[in-house]
């Protein structure tokens, strides 16, 4: 290993636990540049050439349908979930959207750049380098994949600025958005799709008032 894949792999590791301490949206940013700093350390950029693809549109298709499907359960599910156990959908970590569409529009904003950024750290940059070196270590391509949807899926669970009792909902999400990044040939495109139909779709959904 060289020295600059060295300096790389340290600089990952002090990452990931100083985003875990911080958490939420300022943990997302340390992880965004950690990421950026690593891999330009390991030669690599954040966009490859499959990302503009005929398989692209496909995957961000396919990606939408996910997303608004994962939506629909949601919204059809949670007033049985209130009903059982007093606890609604969190359809969104800001409220103050509910009845107001120009709060909406700005929080919508905000949860594009943050699906962006996610998607980069927990799909693109995470999950591919736990898969890359867990396969140089001889693990099939298929286990590799699945050792890195798995620890991308932890470490955005424990990163979420989500309540403690929604971590688990966060780490099965990111298990289903690493599948679709994986199935998808490692084209960005469908996880990100559907990320946005599903966060977008739930700032709509609270806005106009749908749900308690």
């Amino acid at each position: 290993m060289s020295a600059r894949s060295r300096v790389a792999v340290a600089l990952e590791a002090l990452g990931v636990v100083a985003a875990i301490v911080l958490g939420g949206k300022l943990g997302l940013i340390l992880l965004l540049v950690v990421a950026s700093i690593a891999l330009a350390l390991h030669g690599r950029r954040w966009f490859a050439t499959r990302d503009g693809d005929r398989g692209a549109a496909w995957s961000a298709l396919g990606g939408a349908l996910a997303g608004g499907v994962a939506l629909g359960a949601a919204f059809l599910l949670s007033p049985a979930l209130l009903a059982t156990s007093t606890r609604s959908v969190e359809w969104t970590t800001d409220p103050v959207v509910r009845g107001s569409f120009q709060l909406a529009a700005t929080v919508a904003l905000v949860a594009v750049a943050l699906a962006l950024a996610s998607e980069l750290v927990f799909r693109r940059w995470l999950l591919d380098r736990v898969a890359g070196y867990l396969h140089t270590r001889a693990d099939p391509r298929a286990l590799a994949l699945l050792g890195g949807i798995a620890v991308a899926a932890v470490i955005e669970a424990a990163v979420s600025p989500t309540a403690a009792g929604f971590r688990l909902g966060v780490f099965v999400t990111s298990l289903g958005l690493g599948a679709i990044y994986v199935t998808s040939g490692g084209r960005i495109a469908g996880s990100l799709t559907a990320r946005l139909v599903f966060d977008v779709g739930a700032i709509i959904v609270q806005a106009l008032r749908l749900t308690a």
